[in-house]
């Protein structure tokens, strides 16, 4: 298909596809003419993807161009590459440098994830987010321990366990797909959730209003 129709099919602009072809994120297509090529299906699943991971995943492109790296390295294990995919989406949040290192919280959260059995990179940006958040809980007047983070932990690892047990087997980038807009899901529904019940608190033991 000629860029035009790769436009329409994938819904990114023709502007932003010459953007993405001058960044090598988009591999080029088959040239029939000068300034001009010919697309096929496999553009059209990585613009998807694109779209994915710089829409409901919200990563920059820098992110964008490791994660895709990755899927295009096959020799990359799909442990490796969940990796990559979770330092990207790391990158996006992380933790912030203007807050004080707090060691207990750290080496509280360092043993909070060795309970749990995690097989977590030492170096993951997740453990630093997670000792910010729970100084933070204290510094509002929270007397509470990386406990807190119980529930989340034991939600995380059955929505990790079903989602592995249910993955696609039409390629590493649909697996990536899927994670990200899980990601999305997940934080999403908390906070229905969290809404949900607060209704119901206020209204007793009564349903709220629909």
């Amino acid at each position: 298909m000629k860029i035009s129709n790769l436009s329409r099919r994938s819904g990114v602009s023709v502007a932003t596809i010459k953007f993405y072809l001058r960044e090598h994120l988009l591999p080029p297509g088959v040239p029939t003419a000068r300034n001009q090529a010919e697309y096929d299906e496999t553009h059209v699943a990585r613009l998807r993807l694109i779209r994915v991971l710089t829409g409901m995943g919200m990563m920059s492109l820098a992110s964008v161009r490791e994660v895709l790296a990755a899927l295009d390295d096959n020799c990359m294990s799909p442990h490796g590459l969940a990796k990559v995919v979770n330092n990207a989406l790391s990158a996006e949040h992380p933790p912030r440098s203007d807050v004080p290192a707090d060691t207990s919280a750290s080496t509280q959260v360092d043993r909070f994830l060795s309970d749990l059995g995690w097989r977590v990179d030492p170096n993951t940006p997740g453990r630093a987010t997670l000792a910010q958040v729970l100084v933070a809980l204290r510094d509002l007047g929270w007397d509470c321990d990386v406990d807190i983070f119980a529930p989340c932990a034991d939600a995380a690892e059955r929505l990790a366990v079903r989602e592995l047990d249910s993955l696609p087997t039409d390629g590493a980038a649909t697996a990536v797909a899927r994670t990200v807009l899980l990601e999305v899901a997940f934080a999403v529904m908390r906070r229905m959730a969290y809404e949900h019940y607060l209704a119901i608190r206020a209204h007793g033991s009564a349903a709220p209003d629909r």
